[in-house]
């Protein structure tokens, strides 16, 4: 896979160091001209089964990392950092902000400290699952939260069954290795018609994300995410949304935003 300069940079911010890319020290000069806005889109492009085989399958080497070491020992300490730029927040929030209501209910897993929701919106009930309870604390959105290994543990015990209208999972998807089972648990949590959001980027931990995920692009990345779906079975309108293409270059380049989403059957087969 070809690596272009803002690859390189996106690898730099996310790595376990703590680096700065030249675009953030720019963000920073008083002297600098804000970026222009960046471009958003809405429109979902439907993923139907048939763009499937009949039988998906995977390969157990799909899912091996190059780092097998302990999650729980790579995430014990904060990271009190954005994993997406100002752009790609801000787009996010505008996303959440027009799929989740008030009173939903709403699952966030691989939460964090921050789960990017408008700061003024306070869902009915917010849980959050994921790694670091010191990251929980700061989450302003939460009104619950585990700490839990997915990776280990994938079964949502702690959630109720039909108890969600909505479950988010914001630039996570690519670090699980047994996704079907995970997408299952959420079919189970969610009420009929609740809708499930798988939200990346291009920005990872390299040696974290499942084996195929480095070589593919942003078609193929949401075209596999929406594999686990049908795999996982009884979801319907899976479809992925570009809300931001993104922009190449060392200076002034922004993230791409993709969501890719499905809706829990109504009535069960």
């Amino acid at each position: 896979m070809r690596i272009t300069p803002r690859r390189i940079s996106s690898h730099l911010r996310s790595s376990h160091l703590s680096l700065t890319s030249p675009k953030s020290l720019l963000s920073n000069h008083s002297t600098m001209t804000s970026p222009p806005p960046p471009t958003i889109t809405m429109k979902p492009n439907p993923l139907p089964r048939t763009l499937y085989p009949i039988n998906i399958t995977y390969n157990p080497s799909d899912f091996k990392r190059i780092d097998e070491n302990s999650d729980a020992q790579w995430y014990s300490q904060p990271r009190f950092v954005q994993h997406i730029d100002d752009g790609a927040i801000s787009a996010l929030k505008s996303y959440y902000g027009s799929i989740i209501k008030p009173h939903h209910g709403v699952l966030n897993l691989y939460s964090s400290w921050v789960s990017h929701l408008p700061s003024s919106f306070k869902p009915r009930m917010m849980v959050g699952i994921g790694m670091n309870a010191l990251e929980f604390r700061r989450n302003e959105h939460l009104t619950s939260h585990f700490v839990k290994d997915l990776n280990v543990s994938p079964k949502l015990e702690e959630v109720e069954l039909e108890s969600m209208d909505v479950v988010i999972c914001n630039v996570s998807v690519d670090y699980l290795v047994k996704p079907i089972r995970v997408f299952d648990e959420m079919r189970r949590v969610l009420k009929p018609g609740g809708t499930t959001h798988m939200v990346f980027s291009n920005r990872c931990f390299p040696t974290k994300v499942i084996g195929p995920w480095m070589g593919m692009s942003d078609v193929e990345r949401r075209r596999w995410i929406g594999g686990y779906f049908w795999a996982s079975g009884r979801w319907e309108e899976v479809v992925e949304v570009v809300i931001m293409e993104g922009k190449n270059g060392w200076f002034g380049g922004e993230d791409p935003l993709f969501v890719v989403r499905g809706r829990k059957t109504v009535i069960e087969e």
